[in-house]
């Protein structure tokens, strides 16, 4: 009662929205600061083992779990929502886990982290403040790519890549092709650049270490800066998109911005559930195309990569449709049969269900809805990079951001209407003044 009384005085609103304020400032550093971390962890990693100590798996590991464990600490609300989705999908992972002979927390982990930072971009309040985190990153990126680039005998002095992979266990030192390279083995393209030959052969990763995903967040600036309509230097964001995208020499990063226009033109026009069946239409598309033409060559390129994920996916048998047979070979090539066999279809389809049809604040969450499953078809198409938290937590972020925006219309109107000035109340009238009222009604009927 009495704290109803005091907040709504002027003076003691205008105090507790302050104290909102900086605690949601305070709030919102935090975040960035793991997303920023998680960005960059693996290369600041790889800058220790070059310099300082030797790293191992378990730093890599330890690493993940410390920035996982502060971001649902950052995630935590009074929405139950969270609570929820995290106990239904851990007794369900906890029950596809125990039909297997073997524990694989990656499992685990792989679809956690979509759904801990979904949530903590639901806590934004306002859309700018994730305009600012995706300028920030795009920035790093940019300064270490530019700096791998142009300066490269420094860059490898500096940083150890393949160096760095051999000591976490992600690679052999046989793999490594290129005499006298420290680079990652994708980093040169020995045929020559798909972009701008005279550039060199050499591909930038930047803080991603390798070119894959740095063509990936290319894409993803793209997805966001047709997004974000209102969104200051809109342009700019664009252009240096497919900046990323050239250092990297993603010609794949390229094809998913052709077809994220294209995704754009369209997001108010397919019904969502259109949206959702898009995986499983690519999903049945891979499978006829694999079952037609089952010796087909591989070759370099984007069909080649197409014929590799369908053979890849016609290896997934029955019990491992439904998650429980974990000794399946190796599927990073086909993010869908990588998924398939991690989670489940059914756990799967259920975590798509709720992202397609999360609620949201505004009709333009649907446009990077639509985006956004073009986005991931894509990239789950060939590959398995999208679970990697260097890129996947902010694109989680941006997509709870997105969902919970509100217009600006709406804004603006909520701010004229709290704006105006309460209505005087009886109680608050002075003496004096009721008197003189009192006078001017006797005068009145005199």
């Amino acid at each position: 009662m009495l704290y109803s009384q005091l907040s709504d005085r002027p003076a003691f609103a205008g105090t507790l929205q302050d104290i909102e304020e900086r605690r949601y400032r305070l709030w919102l550093n935090a975040v960035s600061a793991v997303v920023i971390a998680a960005l960059t962890f693996n290369f600041l990693l790889a800058v220790f083992n070059t310099n300082l100590f030797g790293i191992s798996e378990s730093h890599v590991i330890l690493t993940e779990l410390a920035l996982i464990g502060c971001a649902l600490l950052l995630a935590v609300s009074r929405n139950p929502a969270l609570y929820v989705i995290l106990a239904l999908y851990l007794s369900y992972m906890a029950f596809i886990l125990a039909l297997r002979p073997e524990l694989d927390l990656k499992a685990i982990r792989d679809f956690i982290i979509p759904i801990i930072f979904y949530f903590i971009g639901r806590k934004f309040q306002r859309i700018e403040d994730a305009d600012r985190l995706i300028w920030t990153c795009t920035l790093i990126v940019l300064a270490i790519g530019f700096l791998e680039f142009l300066f490269l005998d420094l860059y490898t002095q500096i940083v150890d890549i393949f160096g760095y992979y051999v000591a976490r266990g992600t690679l052999e030192i046989d793999d490594n092709f290129i005499e006298g390279s420290n680079l990652f083995v994708s980093s040169t393209r020995v045929g020559g650049r798909n972009f701008f030959d005279f550039l060199g052969q050499i591909r930038a990763s930047s803080v991603f270490l390798e070119p894959v995903t740095m063509g990936n967040f290319g894409a993803f600036l793209c997805l966001w800066a047709l997004f974000r309509k209102g969104m200051k230097h809109r342009l700019l964001l664009l252009v240096l998109a497919f900046v990323v995208i050239v250092l990297a020499d993603a010609r794949f990063g390229m094809f998913v911005c052709f077809f994220l226009f294209v995704a754009a033109g369209a997001a108010y026009l397919v019904p969502r559930f259109l949206w959702w069946c898009l995986p499983p239409l690519i999903v049945f598309a891979l499978a006829v195309f694999g079952g037609l033409f089952p010796d087909l060559p591989w070759a370099d390129n984007f069909i080649g990569r197409l014929i590799h994920a369908s053979h890849l996916q016609q290896l997934i048998t029955l019990d491992a449709l439904f998650g429980l047979r974990p000794d399946v070979p190796f599927l990073a090539d086909n993010g869908f049969a990588y998924s398939i066999v991690k989670c489940g279809i059914i756990g799967l389809l259920a975590l798509w269900t709720l992202f397609v049809y999360a609620p949201s604040n505004d009709p333009q969450a649907l446009h990077f809805k639509a985006l956004a499953v073009v986005y991931i078809s894509l990239l789950m198409t060939v590959s398995n990079s999208f679970y990697s938290i260097k890129l996947a937590a902010l694109f989680w972020v941006a997509a709870g951001a997105a969902d919970i925006m509100k217009s600006s219309a709406g804004s603006a109107q909520q701010q004229s209407v709290s704006a105006k000035p309460p209505p005087p109340h009886r109680a608050n009238r002075s003496f004096w003044s009721t008197r003189d009222q009192n006078r001017q009604s006797l005068r009145a009927r005199v």
